[in-house]
């Protein structure tokens, strides 16, 4: 009988190994696999994440590529670490938008236009994040992310019309290298994001995809 916390680890890594496109027989052969070898390091009074000698997810990657010959899709650590940027990103936007409608008395318009942008970054973040390993998602945070950048694309395009209306003028101002950051700030890790999207498709599709 495998202890709580043994148990909850096999199901951590059971969920992980059915985002594959495994057999259910592949999946129930390494599930008995694991639950084999938590018991025996329970036998031993070892414990099991030591008994595995790397990550979890690192154990079942190896795991996966020698029964059914598949990869890990190499963009979820990508997609995990932009995801987690865009969730620090929206949150600082939705903290700053509450405070200059609470304390500071801002536009209000514009800025509940701003805090909405916030959130869905943030929920985009989260939404990441919460399937990086799930490549059955792939489409849906490909969508999610284009439509950020172009959002992102729209609200830009429209800085760049006024800075070329005040010509030298915007130059010397604070707010062209604000807009330089921004788009350095908001399209590069967008850009780091829809490459591990791509990435983290199926390991059949990517195979399709190398053989045409």
């Amino acid at each position: 009988m495998l202890t709580k916390k043994n148990k909850r680890m096999v199901r951590k890594m059971k969920k992980y190994i059915k985002t594959f496109p495994l057999t259910e027989k592949e999946i129930d052969q390494m599930i008995e696999d694991i639950t084999g070898m938590a018991e025996e390091a329970q036998e031993r009074n070892e414990n099991f994440e030591t008994v595995l000698g790397k990550s979890v997810h690192e154990f079942c990657d190896d795991l996966i590529y020698s029964v059914g010959g598949i990869r890990a899709p190499g963009g979820r650590k990508l997609i995990r670490g932009t995801s987690i940027y865009f969730q620090l990103l929206g949150l600082w936007g939705i903290v700053g938008c509450l405070i200059n409608v609470c304390f500071l008395a801002g536009e209000r318009v514009h800025t509940l236009w701003m805090l909405a942008i916030a959130i869905g970054i943030w929920y985009l973040g989260h939404y990441g994040e919460a399937n990086c390993n799930n490549t059955e998602k792939t489409k849906q945070l490909t969508a999610g992310i284009v439509i950020y950048m172009g959002v992102n694309l729209l609200m830009y395009c429209n800085e760049i019309i006024i800075a070329i209306d005040n010509g030298k003028a915007f130059l010397k101002t604070s707010d062209f290298p604000i807009l330089i950051i921004g788009i350095i700030v908001n399209f590069g890790p967008a850009m780091l994001y829809l490459v591990g999207a791509r990435r983290n498709r199926p390991a059949g599709e990517q195979i399709k995809v190398e053989n045409r």
